[in-house]
């Protein structure tokens, strides 16, 4: 039995070679589609570090800008200029008209409503509606009052 013993050993090496072929190719395919998935992932990577820098850097604009406006919050007048502490000031003490206002601080009337007009986009400052007059008097609003609190402006 020593022919069909040869013949068999040579049936089972060749169907052997034969899938160990077939498994070769199969991870050759697999290893060639995880090169392009790296590929692709470093591409992605390198994106992601390029948005992150510029995140970053956007990041560093903000808190600088963050840190200038604290500055502005936290000095002795706030950031605001002498006017404007003076307007604050005022209607502090009582809502005025801006008539009223640019009498009691000597001020010129188109200075004085540049003020009022930055105090009230800043909302420390109120324009109230009124039925019976043509000038609204200004009141002071809650930051406003908040302002000249931290400020020490007021005890």
């Amino acid at each position: 039995m020593g022919l069909f013993d040869g013949i068999e050993k040579l049936i089972n090496e060749h169907g052997s070679a034969v899938i160990l072929k077939q498994r070769i190719d199969l991870a050759n395919d697999k290893y060639s589609a995880l090169e392009d998935k790296n590929s692709i992932l470093e591409q992605k990577i390198a994106l992601l570090e390029a948005e992150n820098k510029s995140l970053r850097a956007n990041l560093e604009k903000a808190e600088a800008k963050s840190e200038t406006l604290r500055k502005l919050t936290t000095n002795t007048n706030g950031g605001l200029d002498k006017v404007k502490v003076n307007i604050i000031l005022l209607l502090a003490q009582q809502d005025s008209y801006q008539g009223n206002i640019v009498q009691k601080l000597s001020l010129n009337p188109q200075v004085t409503a540049f003020h009022l007009e930055e105090l009230e986009k800043m909302e420390f400052i109120y324009r109230s509606i009124s039925m019976t007059s043509q000038e609204f008097p200004w009141e002071l609003l809650q930051e406003g009052r908040r302002y000249l609190i931290v400020n020490g402006l007021i005890t």
